[in-house]
This record gives structure tokens, C-alpha cells and sequence, in this order.
């Protein structure tokens, strides 16, 4: 583990060993993440993020303001000014005030020098480790682990679960005050903390239904009780701070902004449409079982049933000469077939069968198999189903085979459909409802909540004639 080793108060450092400390951490993030390189939407950023900076505590940092391509539902700070925002946090804000609210609650962490106090309650630490990703790996496909790989051992805890009651509610409050002095309404610091607890409530519910971990961010449920009026005062005393607050917001301005940014995964290895997957690189494509979803894995895809208790990997691999897919099955990935069959699926050579005892995400199940040659671009398909509770007999194995049979050559009309889902801005007309517009979504499972989520509008709220409202496309 490379890196220098801190036992002095970290309070204690100077401003200019404080930017230093930040600067470093910052090439983790930057590796980690990825950029998102939209340069009229970063400026946008960087000016609200100045106007807000500018009337805080430390007016003279040099802040640096970075949108990260993530999905992710996260921003966070780093000493020194090193503030961060992802796409997925901006999808679910709906106007600059809010984003000004997001910006100064960080901006807030930094004056009050949070992170070096939450580590200087602990031992002496290695600040420059190198990044240590936070990953779970399985057999069939490793499947990264949703949410942020911790980096090192300074800040990784932090950027991922937040910082305690105390800290957070000071980053509101001093951060209402900074928005407010900017020329910007405390109330939407209010209303950005509501919709980043619906995201989570919802998040919730739909973890407990996938028999899976919630990604929330930063606790804020436990951070931010429902009925806690003292703090609301709080941040609404500020409103007495706010000056010219109309002349510089254009209305829609931040919407507009968003219009055509990318959502979604950023590691992707194809598109999605409802219950259809496509992957225009290798022109292929195959419809998976409906509230089935789908995550990354270090080799292809694996798609995942609602409750976990099934898997379905999608993977590639390479011919060898003389191969045929029984070959490749029985000798290459030495699976101990118990039936099996030669077929020809979408007009390629095929092997079909049951493996007895594979390994899998769930350690070594009954398999159902797969094997299909496309001899024009020399590349082998593997598609293995596998259930958690199998013992001998496949309990899936309709939807398994159904899946299996769905594999396709891309056609011209596939491929326009294909394309990689955005935010669109649109303005909505009498009548419009949120229901008809998550039945229209590429959104794989629950459009509507999370549709009305990201336009504020969450539980049951639907938008006014001649409002801005965001959808995906």
C-alpha cells in the first residue's frame, strides 16, 4: 500500500496542504468514475457552483466543480474545494435552485472541514493509498457490486455512506445560508432533501422485493427524520438572507441544460428496451423475462429475477479450429452434460443442454446451456441459466429456454431502436399523465415511481399543461 502515513491532527494542516491532500484524492475519483464530457452542462455547473462559493465562509478557495459519469444518485467533496456531482444525482433535480441547494450543502463540508474531522476523531492514516475497489465477484461473471468502490482508506467510507447526523445537518443549514446569501430560495434545499428520500424509499422497497442491499444516498432517511421542525426553521431562517433572487435564474434554464444527457449505466455492454436486449456491436439481441433485470458483469451480462433466486449470464468467447459447439461445450468448457442436442438457433450452429453440477453465482447448480457459433464474425455465444435453489431439476427452465430461443440477429429497424436512452425535455400537454408516459419508457422496472421520482412529482403527483418535465428516451 503506497502512500504517507499522517499521525498529527489533520485540522492542524495548512489551506495550501489541504488543496494538495484534495488535489491527490482527486485523481482517484477522476479514475474511478470517468468525467462526463458535456462541456456546456460542466460550465453551467461550475457557474452556479462559483455564485454559491463565492458568498461562503471561505470565498478566496479556489473551488473545482466536476460532473462524474454515474448513475450513481451521489455528490460529495474533498478538502481543498474538490466538489463532485454525478449525472444520476442531476436527473433527479428540477432547477437551478436545487442544484445550488446540492452544490452548497458540499460547498458546506468543505468550509467546515468535515471530512478532516471525521478523521481526526480516528488513528493516523494512509492518505495516499492507491484505489481500493469495493467489488463481488462470482464464478459465471464477475458481477461488480452496485455503488462506489470505496477509495482508500481516507474518504472512501465517506463518498459512500455519508457523514453523521451532526455533520450533514450543518452541511445543510450552513449550506441554506450560502444559497441564500447567492440569491437563491432555502426552501429548495427542502425540497432536494424530499426527493432524494422518495429515491431511497423507493430504492428500498425495490431492494426488499430483489432480496438485495438498498443503494441509498448517504443515509438520509436516518439523517433527515420526516417531522423535524426545528431543522426546517433553520433552513427557512435563511430565506431573510436571500437578495435579488429573480434576476439571474432563468426559468427552465437547468431543465434545458439537461436536455440529451446520457442515462444510465456508463458500463454498459448494450442497450435495453423494456424486456429486450440489444448489442449493436456484436448485432445481436434477445427478450428476457419480464421484471427480470439486468446487471454488468466482468464478462457480458447477467440477468437477474426479481426475488435473486435465478440467474442468466450472456457471455462470449472465441473458436478454435475444427470446433463445434458440442465440442466447445463437452471439451472446451468441460461442462458434464447429462442431454444435450444439436439445434440451430436464429439460422447458427447450436448446442443445447443441462449441465449437471456448473459453477455459478450460486456456487455449482444444475445449468442450463447454450452454446451458438456465428462462424461469419468467428465468435461463440454462451448463455447459462442457472437457479439458486436447484437441486437436480431446473425450476426456471421455461424461461430459461424461452430466453435461449429469443437470441437473434439485429435488424436495420433494431438498430435505430438501439440507442443508448437520454434524458429528454419535453413540455407537457393537457392531459398528459405519468402513467402513459412510463408505459412509453425504455425503463426496464419501475418507470413510474422513478419517472415521477426524478421530476419531483413522486408518490401519486402528476405534471401541470405547459410544464417541463423530464423523461427517457
Amino acid at each position: 500500500m503506497l502512500g504517507i502515513v499522517i499521525s498529527a491532527p489533520l485540522l492542524a494542516m495548512s489551506e495550501k496542504e489541504e488543496i494538495e491532500l484534495g488535489r491527490q484524492e482527486h485523481k482517484k475519483i477522476v479514475a474511478q468514475y470517468g468525467v462526463y464530457r458535456d462541456q456546456d452542462l460542466q460550465t453551467y455547473v461550475t457557474k452556479v457552483g462559483e455564485r454559491v462559493a463565492k458568498l461562503s465562509s471561505r470565498p478566496d478557495l479556489e473551488y473545482h466543480f466536476t460532473i462524474l459519469d454515474s448513475d450513481e444518485i451521489n455528490a460529495f467533496a474533498l478538502p481543498g474545494g474538490f466538489i463532485y456531482v454525478t449525472r444520476g444525482i442531476l436527473t433527479h433535480m428540477n432547477s437551478e435552485s436545487e442544484l445550488a441547494a446540492v452544490l452548497g450543502h458540499e460547498i458546506a463540508h468543505v468550509t467546515q472541514k468535515h471530512a478532516l474531522s471525521r478523521q481526526n476523531r480516528g488513528k493516523a492514516l494512509d492518505v495516499l493509498n492507491t484505489v481500493a475497489t469495493a467489488v463481488a465477484g462470482y464464478q459465471l461473471g464477475q458481477v461488480a457490486a452496485s455503488g462506489m468502490s470505496e477509495l482508500g482508506g481516507l474518504f472512501g467510507g465517506v463518498l459512500l455512506t455519508g457523514y453523521s447526523r451532526e455533520f450533514e445537518l450543518e452541511a445543510d443549514e450552513v449550506g441554506a445560508q450560502y444559497m441564500a446569501a447567492a440569491g437563491y430560495n432555502p426552501e429548495a434545499m427542502l425540497d432536494t432533501i424530499e426527493i432524494l428520500k422518495a429515491k431511497d424509499r423507493i430504492e428500498i422497497q425495490q431492494a426488499r422485493l430483489e432480496n438485495r442491499e438498498p443503494r441509498v444516498y448517504h443515509g438520509f432517511l436516518s439523517t433527515h427524520p420526516d417531522h423535524d421542525t426545528r431543522y426546517k426553521q433553520a433552513i427557512l431562517a435563511s430565506s431573510k438572507l436571500v437578495r435579488d433572487q429573480e434576476e439571474f435564474i432563468e426559468e427552465d434554464e437547468f431543465l434545458e441544460k439537461l436536455n440529451g444527457m446520457a442515462y444510465g449505466s456508463s458500463k454498459k455492454v448494450g442497450v435495453v428496451r423494456k424486456y429486450n436486449f440489444y448489442h449493436a456491436k456484436l448485432g445481436i439481441k434477445l427478450r428476457f423475462p419480464d421484471n427480470w433485470r439486468l446487471e454488468p458483469a466482468r464478462q457480458g451480462v447477467l440477468l437477474f429475477s426479481q426475488p435473486g433466486d435465478a440467474a442468466f449470464l450472456i457471455t462470449t468467447g472465441r473458436m478454435y479450429k475444427d470446433a463445434t459447439p458440442e465440442h466447445y461445450a463437452r471439451d472446451f468448457k468441460a461442462l458434464d452434460i447429462r442431454e444435450a442436442r444439436t439445434i440451430t438457433v436464429a439460422g447458427m450452429p447450436a448446442y443445447l443442454g443441462i449441465a449437471n453440477r456448473a459453477d455459478s453465482i450460486y456456487g455449482p447448480r444444475p445449468t442450463r446451456f447454450a452454446i451458438i457459433f456465428d462462424n461469419k464474425r468467428r465468435v461463440v455465444y454462451e448463455l447459462y441459466g442457472v437457479g439458486k435453489h436447484d437441486l437436480h431439476n431446473i425450476a426456471n427452465d421455461q424461461a430459461f429456454i424461452a430466453t435461449i430461443f429469443s437470441f437473434d440477429r439485429m435488424d436495420r429497424d433494431d438498430f435505430k431502436i438501439a440507442r443508448e436512452p437520454s434524458i429528454q425535455v419535453v413540455r407537457a400537454e393537457p392531459g398528459t399523465t405519468m402513467e402513459d408516459l412510463a408505459s412509453k419508457s425504455p425503463i426496464t422496472n419501475y418507470a413510474l415511481d422513478k419517472l415521477r421520482v426524478m421530476n419531483g412529482l413522486y408518490p401519486d403527483g402528476e405534471p401541470e399543461p405547459g410544464q417541463l418535465i423530464k423523461v427517457v428516451d
